[in-house]
């Protein structure tokens, strides 16, 4: 591809008197190249942009239907998520109530990751939106878990973070003098390990649930509560976070493909299921969310509004499932 380039170079260089190096001839072609591709990088740039631009046009145009569905379906939980915030701050027990407050910051992560999940899915990156699905589905799993067991392990789930927060701390300072950043004090680093044996009585196989359901492995706890059959997708969406060997044909980007390539960008093909999925465990978090203390007959909570909310929510989910699942027949 540059051959003639060096060839040149290399001839410049013989001109000026020199008996050129390898090296030097690399050094001077490497100059050439990048002052000239800093000359086109403003057009190439713009090429790229407008090229991204009009697929997105194209994609959504396709998938309109189904795309208006979801994001109206992210629009609504968010509405019921602020509705009910609205109503439990009024209430001085549940200000500081540890339960409310987990929930209240897994749909707030919920509603946000969904957000990128369609923004990918737009983007024509459905296997990259999977990917993120598996956050939605992780967390699907942990609030039905805090759910189930109460207060207490929510209380145990607030440690984990501050377990997690010492042991990133712990981390920063091994690696800061290699990467060249400031980390944290010795003070400060002992005072977080000082906490995380605290919250862990020095056992390293301590985990925020299994006191409450007896298993701490992530494949338990969806066992625990009922959803293990989600184990395959949850599986494929792993093998698009990890750097797994996979033919480029298993991607649902390659739905359409009639033949075999190296997919190394953007695709309007196999965006039903990322959109299923995303919309189904979405509800399910905002429903863990909505209905917290339900069962408690004095909690002072009306659940009027979340009842009207989760039938409104669950006919999304029904109506996106349909409308991505009508385009993919058409195809």
């Amino acid at each position: 591809m540059f051959e003639e380039l060096l060839e040149l170079v290399e001839t410049k260089l013989r001109e000026n008197g020199e008996n050129p190096t390898y090296e030097a001839i690399i050094n001077l072609a490497s100059e050439v190249l990048i002052e000239d591709t800093a000359k086109q990088e403003q057009i190439n740039v713009q090429r790229v942009i407008s090229e991204h631009d009009a697929f997105m046009k194209r994609n959504r145009e396709k998938w309109c239907h189904g795309f208006r569905k979801l994001h109206a379906l992210r629009e609504t939980c968010l509405q019921a998520g602020m509705n009910f915030q609205e109503q439990f701050v009024k209430i001085p027990k549940y200000e500081t109530d540890e339960l409310i407050g987990v929930l209240l910051r897994q749909h707030a992560h919920a509603c946000r990751i969904s957000g990128e999940i369609i923004h990918l899915l737009e983007g024509g990156y459905p296997d990259a939106a999977l990917a993120r699905w598996r956050t939605l589905y992780e967390m699907v799993v942990t609030c039905l878990v805090i759910s189930k067991c109460g207060k207490k392990a929510a209380i145990d789930y607030i440690k984990h973070g501050m377990v997690k927060t010492a042991e990133g701390i712990a981390e920063h300072r091994k690696t800061s003098e290699a990467m060249g950043l400031d980390t944290f004090t010795e003070d400060e680093a002992e005072y977080y390990a000082a906490l995380k044996d605290e919250v862990t009585g020095g056992k390293s196989s301590w985990h925020w649930a299994r006191e409450h359901t007896g298993f701490a492995k992530f494949e338990k706890l969806r066992e625990y509560v009922e959803l293990d059959k989600w184990s395959h997708n949850y599986k494929l969406a792993s093998r698009n976070i990890h750097s797994d060997y996979y033919e480029m044909a298993s991607l649902y980007a390659m739905n359409e493909a009639e033949e075999d390539m190296l997919l190394c960008g953007q695709s309007n093909s196999g965006l039903a299921d990322p959109a299923q999925f995303t919309a189904i465990s979405l509800a399910q978090i905002t429903s863990v969310f909505l209905s917290a203390y339900i069962k408690d007959e004095n909690s002072g909570l009306d659940y009027k509004d979340s009842v009207l909310f989760m039938k409104i929510i669950d006919n999304y989910v029904k109506e996106v499932g349909e409308a991505f699942i009508n385009v993919e027949k058409t195809i």
